[in-house]
């Protein structure tokens, strides 16, 4: 006979914690990250804690599916998302959901097969929200352009060695996102945001690496949306604790030169620390509305921190209330760390009630 799997309890409710002085006119909307692991990373060598049936991805996507139903965001970001999959099963659900979306594929080949390759997607609802405009960011293609501003020698081993330092594959999505249903109480104030959704490098040995990731990234959106006074939202897996460069690159527009990943980097692909800066007001949803980032968002046997966020400009966008993440005793109830049969990531789903303008 066939193994017949019995679904798990659906997954915990989650309270939302609500900022101070809430108010104002502008659009409000949900926005939801989640890396969701993709099939070519859930193995039994990576997570031999896990039951081999709830590594499977039919099992998984039940849970994912149902974690995304309960959450109902207006704007949902996705990381690890395998692109045979996007197109079987993501997609298709997201659709069926009332959303539309794109995707973008890491730009390495596939593992093995047509398809095993991971990426991006980034989803809005339909009936509240349209894309107007959307590209793709392709980390590989900004080290080539800075490579060639430099004026490296194409052919030198030098030119060689910076290239594979930084081209790891990575990519960003940036799309302007309109709110169709204007009111009375909306009409006058911001009816656009920017929504960014990117995947940092994963190897914890090579921080310098995601600092010129995201000090790439942060040039790209102040070109794309930030001179165009556009609010902004960049979400992701950045790979990066709150104690990293990246995050004070983020957080506060520089780096001290004396921070260890750049003291400590391996790669020489930095410029001098100080020419390290953006021009984006960026804050972070949580740490904004909760005083602090979640104790993790990751969990695994081997580590337990905070790598995912929700960021946004300060200065045209607010954030009303966030959902915790799940407590630790959930998660040791089904196993000893992520994932396990109740929750089918690595990661924890991250979600905010935001505000566009407001007062």
């Amino acid at each position: 006979t066939d193994l017949c799997l019995a679904s798990p309890p659906p997954p915990p409710k989650r309270q939302l914690v609500t900022a101070k002085n809430i108010g104002g006119s502008g659009h409000r909307f949900r926005v939801v990250t989640y890396n969701i692991l993709a099939e070519i990373y859930a193995t039994q060598q990576m997570y031999p804690y896990c039951d081999f049936w709830a590594l499977s991805w039919d099992y998984r996507f039940q849970n994912l599916k149902r974690e995304l139903e309960q959450t109902d965001g207006d704007i949902v970001c996705l990381q690890e998302v395998q692109s045979d999959y996007f197109t079987s099963h993501i997609q298709p659900f997201m659709s069926s959901q009332g959303y539309d979306g794109i995707y973008k594929q890491k730009t390495r080949d596939a593992m093995g097969m047509a398809g095993k390759v991971d990426g991006c997607a980034l989803f809005w609802r339909k009936s509240k929200l349209q894309c107007v405009e959307n590209y793709s960011v392709s980390f590989n293609e900004l080290a080539q352009r800075q490579a060639s501003q430099m004026g490296l020698n194409p052919r030198s081993e030098e030119t060689a060695q910076f290239l594979n330092g930084l081209k790891k594959d990575n990519v960003a999505q940036l799309a302007v996102l309109e709110f169709t249903n204007v009111t009375r109480t909306t009409a006058g104030t911001h009816n656009r945001v920017c929504v960014v959704n990117t995947h940092f490098y994963s190897n914890k040995d090579h921080p310098d690496i995601k600092l010129w990731q995201a000090w790439q990234l942060a040039a790209q959106v102040e070109e794309f949306a930030v001179n165009r006074n556009l609010p902004v939202l960049l979400c992701g897996d950045l790979n990066s604790t709150p104690d990293s460069a990246v995050y004070d690159l983020l957080g506060s527009q520089t780096v001290h030169p004396g921070h260890p990943d750049i003291a400590e980097a391996k790669d020489r692909v930095l410029p001098d620390a100080r020419s390290i800066t953006h021009g984006i007001n960026l804050a972070s949803a949580y740490n904004t509305v909760t005083g602090s980032e979640p104790t993790f968002t990751n969990y695994t046997s081997g580590f337990k921190g905070t790598l995912d966020y929700i960021w946004y400009t300060s200065d045209n966008l607010r954030p009303l209330s966030t959902a915790p993440i799940v407590e630790e005793e959930k998660i040791l109830k089904y196993g000893m760390a992520l994932p396990n049969t109740q929750f089918s990531s690595d990661h924890v789903l991250m979600l905010a009630d935001m505000q566009l303008g407001g007062s």
